[in-house]
């Protein structure tokens, strides 16, 4: 029942990030799947060695930490490679987050002098 919950929680969380990176017009679908495809093989490197391997061998442990080093080391591959993707405008996320960031404190600066 928790797995379901935790599944549901997930898409939720999904749906609401697709819906406010295409408000704020940073959305891609190259990307998404990519993200998907690197979800994938995150889950790969951690699901078949449990399925594959004895656990009860000497060697399972080791390798199966080995896996797992693997996988931390991809993830932050990953986030490090997120961070340099171009938008269609040609700015980073990290600058289009930037820009958000400084239009938002403009914009609260301006309501405030009118107040």
């Amino acid at each position: 029942m928790w797995i379901l919950f935790g599944f549901a929680l997930q898409i939720v969380v999904i749906v609401a990030g697709v819906r406010n990176e295409q408000r704020a017009g940073l959305w891609s679908w190259s990307k998404f799947v990519f993200t998907l495809g690197f979800a994938g093989l995150e889950c790969a490197i951690l699901i078949v060695p449990v399925t594959v391997m004895n656990p009860a061998a000497s060697y399972f442990v080791p390798i199966y930490v080995a896996c797992c080093v693997l996988a931390a080391l991809n993830f932050v591959w990953f986030i490090i490679a997120a961070r340099r993707w171009k938008l269609p405008d040609g700015r980073t996320s990290l600058q289009a987050y930037r820009d958000e960031q400084q239009a938002e404190k403009a914009q609260l600066g301006r309501t405030a002098e009118r107040r």
